[in-house]
């Protein structure tokens, strides 16, 4: 009886464990627009949404959506796991410059 109980608690804590690493490696996601400061940042390409939105990782593990500042600007050519450069001003991106894939070196990033 008491190896099924263990067996029984294991089933449930497990997963819930799992869920729990998962929510804190994915960090916190930052309102662009109100939470993060006008800079520049060395950030992550978690993920290309769209060609002018763009989901990004920062060196502390935070995360945000950051959207194209011009018309013409485009996030088609980036791609997961790529290491960018950019200046941001109320969650838009103004200038940015594709580092292409992060290699194992620190990452000197400022975060926010």
């Amino acid at each position: 009886m008491k190896v099924v109980g263990s067996a029984l608690l294991l089933a449930v804590a497990l997963p819930l464990a799992v869920s729990a690493a998962q929510t804190a490696s994915a960090g916190r996601m930052l309102d662009a627009a109100t939470q993060l400061p006008d800079t520049t940042y060395r950030v992550t390409i978690d993920q290309v949404q769209d060609p002018t939105h763009i989901i990004v990782s920062f060196s502390n593990g935070e995360r945000a959506v950051l959207s194209a500042g011009r018309p013409n600007m485009t996030f088609a050519a980036m791609h997961v796991g790529d290491s960018v450069m950019l200046s941001t001003s109320k969650g838009t991106v103004l200038v940015f410059k594709d580092l292409g894939a992060q290699t194992d070196a620190p990452n000197a990033a400022s975060t926010p």
